[in-house]
């Protein structure tokens, strides 16, 4: 973590982890989403009481140093909501799974610290390399916990779980990565096929 100037207006953009991988890997980096963060700014240091007035009253806040952005938000960091959510975490217990034979079941729990027990929802990056289990190949699913199942791939490859807190927004990624089976003519690269529910439902989405 480090200090940004703050002698002028500043926008620190970050790539995550998995943004980098695509960007060193050539690939096309579309990015869809984006958060903000206001962490380092203390609100009760508004001043109204400041005796130069009115422009004076956040003086001090205008002055504090600025963090550097962060790759991955693992904790609520924004003082702009119910201050009640402050210091909220998702804990899950491992967010790196490797080297996982064919038909490894992995089960995910997450549990939101400092809020009420919320539901979450699951989305598996590759489809190819690890379903949720008796769930075919739907990409997102929505519950308070789950179990995944390593697919047979004719070549080593790792995916992405990204959990988030339905109604806390707290994010968490999960990595898995799962061996070569010799006998697999999958390849976890090739399209993924597209899942609809019985509503019809579009819930995986082919390419990559």
């Amino acid at each position: 973590m480090g200090f940004l100037d703050n002698s002028s207006v500043t926008v620190d953009a970050i790539l995550t982890k998995r943004g980098r991988e695509i960007l060193a890997a050539g690939g096309d980096l579309n990015i869809t989403k984006f958060a903000l963060s206001d962490e380092e700014i203390d609100y009760t240091l508004y001043d109204v009481t400041h005796p130069n007035g009115t422009d004076s009253y956040g003086a001090v806040i205008e002055n504090m140093s600025l963090l550097e952005a962060t790759p991955n938000r693992t904790t609520f960091r924004s003082h702009l909501v119910d201050s009640s959510q402050a210091g909220s975490k998702l804990n899950i217990d491992s967010t790196n799974y490797t080297d996982l034979d064919q038909g490894t079941d992995v089960s995910i729990s997450p549990k939101t610290v400092g809020q009420p027990e919320e539901e979450y929802i699951f989305t598996i990056e590759n489809t190819n390399v690890t379903q949720f289990a008796g769930q075919g190949g739907v990409k997102t699913f929505v519950g308070k916990a789950v179990n995944l199942k390593a697919q047979s791939i004719n070549t080593k490859a790792a995916t992405t779980v990204t959990i988030q807190g339905k109604e806390s927004g707290l994010v968490q990624t999960v990595t898995l990565g799962v061996k070569a089976d010799a006998t697999s003519t999958k390849d976890p690269l090739q399209k993924q096929e597209v899942v609809r529910k019985a509503n019809d439902e579009i819930v995986t989405y082919g390419g990559r």
